[in-house]
C-alpha cells in the first residue's frame, strides 16, 4: 500500500494522575479499544502498527513533514502486562507508549521528533525530511527501568537530548518479532520488540532532462542516451519523436522496445519496429518524465546529420608512390551516398620520427577549389588539400614525405561536415607502406684535420692515410647496399686525371696504402646506396709530411666517476707556429665510441669539437654514454688563413692540418687514491740511499705538483716502527722530471735499516704512501757504495 500524504491522529488530552484510580483505567480501555484493531500488516503478527501503513512518498522541499504514528495493540499479553506497572522508581506514571522507541535505518530517532498520544501510540513528526529512501520503524521497550540520563522518558518536550546519550548497547538495531516469541514474557533487562516499519521515498517530480544525445553510427542505426537526476521516487522516461513535414508531424513515433523505460536508452535501425528513419536530417524528441507526483516533458530538436559517426575507412591501398609522395585510394562503405559534405583527416608518422605519439595530420575536403590563375607564374595553382573521388573511391595525394626508402604509418578517419568537436571522427582505417628508395641525401661529414698519416717502417718515403669522417643517420641512407666510397685522384703524364679509390673503406673511415709522404691529396666521400652516388661530396686535404703542421703531444685523458665525462690535455710542439693577423690556429678534440680501445682502430661514430689554439685543456661530456664501450679520444692542430670573402672551402690554400694524435695516457680522476707502483734502491752507501721510481703520464699533463720522500729508522729489521720522528724530503714535479724520477737520502746512518715510501701531492690533495721498502745502509769505512739499476 502507497500513500503519498500520512494520516495525522488526534491527541486526546489525559486527565490529571490525580483522578481515581477506576476513572484513568475506564479512559485507557476506551482508548485501547479505538486502535485495536491497527495492524502491521497482512501476515505479520506483531503487538501494534503504525499509521500510515506501507510506503510513504513525500515531495522534498513541499512542506509537508513525515509523521508516523505507532500504536500498541492494548490487547496483547506484552501490552496489558505493561499497563500493571505503570509507576517507575519516582513514582510518575509510565504508560506502554513512553516505551515505544523511533529509527531511521540503524539509529535512533532524537527525542525532540516524538511526542506520546496517548497511552499506546506514539507519534513521530519530522518537519523537512530529508531527501532519499529511509526505512523508519518504531520498536517497543521491554522490562526497561529508565535510568536518569534517559531522557527519552523526559516529559519535558524541549529537552533535545537523545537516547543515544544513554548506554546505546541498550537499544541495539532489532529485527521485527512476532508476538508467538515472545509469550513465554522472559525478557532481559532492555531488550526490545519490534513493532512495525514504514519506507519513506523522499523525492521530486521528474525533471526536464540536460543530458540527451543520440549518435547515428556510420548512418545505418541510431542510439539515444539519458541520464535523469538523483530521484528517490521510482521515475519512468519514455521517447518518442517525429519527423518534419506535414505527414511525419502528425506521427509520433515510440521506441521499438521498453529499453527507454527500463533503461533510459533506445535504439533504432533497419530491423527494428518502427526503423531507422535514415533520410531525415532532424527529428522532433520528446521524452516524457512520470511518477507519482506528476509528469513532465522535455523537447529535443535534433540534428541527424550532424551526430553521425563513421565506420572507420575500409578498402585502404596504395594507387602510386615515389621517394616523397604517397597516393592513397579508400572508401567509406554506408556513408557513400551520404547527402552531405564529407571531411577526411589522413595522419601518418615515420619509423625514424622521434615522439612516437606525435603524428603529421592533414585535413581534406570532399569538394576541390577551382583552379586559380596565378599573375607572376602563368600556372594554376591548385588547393593541395582537396581530393578527388569517384563513384565508389576517395584519392588524395600525400606529399612532401621526409624520408625515402621509410616505413609510414597512415590513419585516416571521416566525419560528416556538419558535425562538431573532434569526438566525430570515425576510427581509423590504416596502412602501412614503404616510399621507394633515392640517391642518399648527403655525404659524411669531415673535418679538416679528420686524418691519420702512418710512415712505412720499410720504405719512409711512403705512409699509409686514414680519412675519418662522421657517418650520417640511417635515416638518411634512403636505400638498399648503402656504403662509404672515398678517392683521390692524380694527373698523369699525359694530363688525364686518374681516380684511385681507398685500398680498405669501413663505417668511420678509409685506409689508403702506399702514398707518397711528399705529395698533398685531395680526397674525396660519397654516401652510395642502390640508387647511385651522393649528388654532393666531403672533401679533405691532406698535406705532404714537409707541409703538415707540427703534432701536439702528450694528448691525456682523465676520466671521471659520472660517466660520460672525460678531461682531456695536451701541449703543444715547441716549433708550433703563433697565429699571424691573416690567419687562425685552433685545435679539434675527436672522440669515437668504439667496442674496443686504442691501439684498434675507431669505427664507431665520430664526433669532435673545436678549441681555441690558446686553450691546452677541455671538458668532453658525451651524450648517450654506453659503459660497455670504449671512448677513443685525439687531437689535431689546424690553421686556417683567414680571405677576405670569408670562404670556408677546404682547399689547400686556406687550411692545413696536423692531423690526428691519438691519446697515450688515460688517467683516472681519483689520482689522490693512486700510489706509486714502482720504486727501488738505485744506490746506496754508509750515509745515503739513492732512490728511483717511474714517471707516467699523469706527471707530465701537470696534475703531479710535487713528490714527498718519508723516511725513518725502524727499531729493528723485523718491524715497520719508526725509532724516533718521521723524516721527509720534497722533490717539485720539474725536478723528478729532470733527473728522471730519482732522488738521494742523505746525512743517514751507517749500518742502519730506514723504511722508504714515496707519495705523489696533487691539486686534488695527497696520494697514497708506496709501498715501504727496509733498506740498511752500509757499515762506515768498507764500501763507499754500491748501485743497483733496475730502469
Amino acid at each position: 500500500m502507497v500513500r503519498q500524504i500520512s494520516s495525522e491522529i488526534n491527541r486526546p488530552s489525559l486527565p490529571p494522575l490525580s483522578k481515581l484510580y477506576t476513572t484513568l483505567t475506564l479512559i485507557i480501555l476506551l482508548i485501547d479499544l479505538a486502535y485495536s484493531s491497527v495492524t502491521c500488516g497482512p501476515d505479520i503478527k506483531s503487538v501494534g502498527g503504525t499509521v500510515p501503513s506501507g510506503d510513504i512518498i513525500l515531495e522534498y522541499g513541499s512542506g509537508v513533514p513525515l509523521e508516523i504514528t505507532c500504536i500498541l495493540q492494548s490487547d496483547t499479553i506484552i501490552v496489558q502486562n505493561l499497563f500493571r506497572d505503570r509507576m517507575d522508581s519516582n513514582n510518575k506514571t509510565k504508560f506502554p507508549s513512553h516505551r515505544i522507541v523511533f529509527y531511521k535505518n540503524d539509529e535512533i530517532v532524537p527525542r525532540q521528533y516524538v511526542t506520546i498520544v496517548n497511552a499506546t501510540a506514539a507519534q513521530l513528526r519530522i518537519p523537512n525530511p530529508p531527501a532519499g529512501r529511509n526505512t523508519y520503524y518504531c520498536t517497543l521497550l521491554l522490562d526497561y527501568e529508565p535510568r536518569q540520563n534517559d531522557s527519552y522518558d523526559k516529559s519535558d518536550g524541549n529537552d533535545s537530548s537523545t537516547i543515544l546519550s544513554s548506554d546505546s548497547s541498550t537499544f541495539p538495531p532489532v529485527q521485527l518479532a512476532t508476538t508467538s516469541s515472545v509469550t513465554n514474557e522472559s525478557h532481559q533487562l532492555g531488550s526490545q520488540l519490534g513493532v512495525c516499519l514504514n519506507t519513506v521515498y523522499v523525492g521530486h517530480k521528474p525533471e526536464i532532462i540536460r543530458n540527451f544525445s543520440c549518435i547515428s553510427y556510420n548512418w545505418v542505426s541510431l542510439r539515444c542516451n539519458w541520464n535523469p537526476s538523483e530521484n528517490a521516487i521510482k521515475t519512468t522516461y519514455s521517447l518518442i519523436f517525429r519527423l518534419p513535414g506535414r505527414a511525419g508531424g502528425r506521427i509520433f513515433i515510440n521506441c521499438p522496445t521498453d529499453s527507454d523505460i527500463r533503461e533510459n536508452t533506445c535504439y533504432w535501425d533497419f530491423n527494428t519496429t518502427p526503423m531507422y528513419r535514415q533520410p531525415y536530417e532532424y527529428y522532433d524528441f520528446r521524452l516524457n518524465g512520470q511518477n507519482v507526483l506528476g509528469n513532465t516533458s522535455t523537447f529535443i530538436n535534433f540534428h541527424h546529420y550532424a551526430n553521425i559517426i563513421p565506420a572507420r575507412p575500409i578498402n585502404i591501398t596504395i594507387i602510386d608512390k615515389t621517394e616523397s609522395s604517397v597516393m592513397l585510394r579508400w572508401s567509406v562503405g554506408a556513408m557513400t551516398d551520404f547527402p552531405r559534405e564529407l571531411i577526411h583527416k589522413i595522419e601518418y608518422k615515420s619509423q625514424w620520427d622521434s615522439n612516437f605519439e606525435q603524428w603529421h595530420s592533414i585535413n581534406i575536403s570532399d569538394k576541390c577549389n577551382a583552379p586559380i590563375l596565378s599573375n607572376k607564374t602563368n600556372t594554376f595553382l591548385y588547393d593541395m588539400n582537396c581530393q578527388e573521388r569517384d563513384d565508389d573511391f576517395y584519392y588524395f595525394n600525400v606529399t612532401n614525405l621526409k624520408y625515402p626508402f621509410t616505413y609510414y604509418d597512415f590513419r585516416i578517419y571521416v566525419r560528416s561536415s556538419l558535425a562538431n568537436g573532434e569526438d566525430k571522427w570515425s576510427l581509423p582505417g590504416c596502412i602501412t607502406l614503404k616510399t621507394k628508395s633515392s640517391i642518399p641525401k648527403r655525404p659524411p661529414t669531415i673535418d679538416v684535420g679528420s686524418f691519420e698519416c702512418i710512415r712505412s717502417r720499410n720504405d719512409k718515403t711512403k705512409r699509409d692515410v686514414f680519412i675519418y669522417w662522421q657517418k650520417i643517420d640511417d635515416r638518411e641512407k634512403c636505400g638498399d647496399s648503402f656504403e662509404y666510397r672515398a678517392y683521390y685522384n692524380l694527373n698523369s703524364k699525359k694530363n688525364e686525371t686518374i681516380i684511385y679509390s681507398s685500398n680498405e673503406i669501413y663505417e668511420s673511415y678509409a685506409k689508403f696504402q702506399g702514398l707518397s709522404t711528399s705529395v698533398g691529396y685531395n680526397f674525396t666521400v660519397y654516401s652510395s646506396n642502390n640508387e647511385g652516388l651522393s649528388t654532393e661530396y666531403s672533401t679533405i686535404y691532406v698535406p705532404s709530411e714537409s707541409e703538415r703542421l707540427e703534432k701536439p703531444i702528450l694528448l691525456t685523458k682523465m676520466v671521471f666517476d659520472q660517466q660520460g665525462v672525460f678531461e682531456l690535455s695536451w701541449k703543444n710542439s715547441g716549433s708550433t707556429k703563433l697565429s699571424t693577423p691573416d690567419e687562425q690556429n685552433y685545435y679539434t678534440l675527436f672522440w669515437c665510441e668504439n667496442v674496443k680501445g686504442h691501439p684498434y682502430q675507431c669505427n664507431g661514430y665520430v664526433n669532435w669539437t673545436h678549441v681555441p689554439g690558446t686553450e691546452f685543456r677541455r671538458n668532453v661530456t658525451i651524450l648517450n654514454y654506453s659503459a660497455n664501450n670504449h671512448y677513443q679520444f685525439a687531437i689535431s692542430a689546424n690553421s686556417r688563413r683567414l680571405l677576405s670573402n670569408d670562404t670556408n672551402s677546404y682547399h689547400q690554400n686556406n687550411y692545413n692540418s696536423s692531423g690526428m694524435v691519438w691519446e697515450s695516457c688515460t688517467i683516472q680522476n681519483n689520482i689522490t687514491a693512486r700510489k706509486i707502483e714502482n720504486v727501488w734502491v738505485n744506490v746506496i752507501g754508509s750515509t745515503f740511499i739513492g732512490l728511483k721510481w717511474n714517471i707516467d703520464c699523469t706527471d707530465r699533463i701537470g696534475l703531479v705538483g710535487e713528490y714527498q720522500i718519508f723516511y725513518c729508522s725502524v727499531v729493528s729489521i723485523s718491524s715497520n716502527i719508526c725509532h724516533g720522528s718521521m723524516l721527509s724530503k720534497t722533490i717539485s714535479r720539474e725536478a723528478a722530471q729532470k733527473d728522471g724520477g730519482f732522488t738521494l737520502l742523505s746525512n743517514l746512518k751507517p749500518y742502519t735499516t730506514y723504511i722508504v715510501s714515496i707519495a705523489i701531492s696533487t691539486n686534488y690533495g695527497k696520494g697514497i704512501h708506496s709501498d715501504p721498502l727496509l733498506v740498511t745502509t752500509l757499515r762506515l769505512g768498507r764500501d763507499t757504495h754500491t748501485q743497483f739499476d733496475f730502469n
